[in-house]
């Protein structure tokens, strides 16, 4: 069973309306710095509705395409049910490598780190694990942009690869970066390399004690923070 964009994207506003809660958007708004509007609408709520939608029509018979008209709407939850669309198992095996400029796209549009934190490891990192080729060269292809969330996006796409993830790789992204002053840049890094600690403490203890005059401070904080 499937349904076109409008009927998926009407459903699911209908929904979104029913839940909304300006106090609760108020607050939303404040929390990611006023960047973009809320409904007010929690998470396991969200996640809940995009569910039911999914039961009652089926998924969006072009699920990228939908992801593109949520994502052209104003409120941050719309940009939210896109990432829990995308991250279904049915949409998630049938993306291929062709889909990579696409979804780059909802990188560096209204980003922000709690979308870019969804799409570069848990929706593009999963369609690239399989091409290790491809995983390297659009990594180097994003450290080497000016745009940050790119830069942010390289640093964590193999963050859920744990035995697989190619230390090298991931050690040269960060040196790359590493007298970079952004925020969120830095953070990518300690968290990286604590995620990567989980599964090989070893290398990531040799990594930071030998970069320590190189790294940040935030990141050698991140990066230590469980070993």
């Amino acid at each position: 069973m499937s349904c076109t964009i409008e009927q998926w994207c009407t459903t699911l506003n209908e929904q979104f309306q029913v839940h909304a809660d300006a106090e609760r958007a108020r607050g939303a708004s404040a929390y990611m710095r006023n960047n973009f509007p809320f409904m007010g609408i929690d998470t396991p709520t969200r996640r809940r509705i995009v569910r039911d939608v999914v039961q009652e029509c089926g998924l969006p018979t072009a699920p990228l395409g939908c992801a593109d008209r949520l994502w052209s709407m104003n409120e941050r939850e719309f940009h939210y049910a896109a990432c829990d669309l995308l991250t279904q198992r049915r949409v998630a095996t049938a993306l291929v490598p062709s889909d990579l400029p696409r979804l780059e796209r909802l990188i560096v549009t209204k980003s922000w780190w709690d979308t870019v934190d969804v799409l570069a490891p848990s929706i593009i990192g999963g369609l690239l694990k399989p091409t290790p080729d491809l995983v390297r060269s659009t990594a180097e292809r994003w450290i080497a942009s000016d745009n940050y969330w790119l830069q942010r996006s390289a640093i964590l796409l193999q963050l859920k690869y744990r035995e697989q993830t190619d230390a090298e790789l991931l050690f040269w992204l960060i040196t790359q970066r590493a007298t970079s002053t952004e925020f969120f840049v830095r953070k990518a890094s300690g968290w990286a390399l604590r995620q990567y600690a989980y599964v090989a403490p070893d290398r990531v203890r040799a990594f930071v004690h030998d970069h320590t005059s190189l790294l940040s401070t935030l990141t050698v904080r991140e990066a230590t923070k469980h070993l």
